[in-house]
């Protein structure tokens, strides 16, 4: 009995850690990367390095919790499947990847690699197994990189 109440309390305790975690992103905050040039190449920055915080995590609700940020960065608030629980990093950077490489000449050629970015998050997001997951998140790292430094 004594055992049951402990991990009832242990899984409370987690999950209003990890539900305070995902509220705590305000506007701005933990934007990282890039600061000037094309919405989409800041976007990009930013998700890319949420993707590599995914891939060096230890346990599958830190790398969901950040390749969350990703998937967010890359859809933005309109997209299908933004989730506000995840935190929003790229608020205020743009309307999303994906929306913003469409809205700019410069940024179409980079569509297929973001869209193959978008699709690699959210297969790493549900898997159940955290070697593929964190190898997901190195895939989005990486191929977001390639959009963020484009010429």
């Amino acid at each position: 009995m004594r055992r049951v109440r402990w991990w009832a309390a242990l899984s409370v305790a987690l999950l209003a850690g990890v539900g305070a975690a995902a509220q705590s992103y305000k506007a701005g905050e933990y934007q990282t990367g890039a600061t000037t040039g094309p919405r989409w190449k800041v976007q990009a920055s930013t998700g890319a390095t949420h993707a590599g915080f995914a891939a060096a995590g230890e346990a599958a609700a830190s790398v969901d919790q950040h390749l969350g940020h990703a998937l967010n960065c890359i859809e933005g608030r309109q997209g299908r499947n933004f989730n506000a629980r995840w935190g929003h990093v790229c608020e205020g950077q743009g309307q999303g990847l994906l929306p913003d490489l469409r809205q700019d000449p410069a940024g179409r050629p980079w569509l297929l690699v973001a869209e193959a970015a978008d699709q690699l998050a959210l297969r790493g997001l549900r898997t159940q197994d955290l070697g593929q997951k964190k190898n997901a998140a190195r895939g989005v790292s990486a191929l977001l990189q390639l959009i963020a430094q484009a010429p």
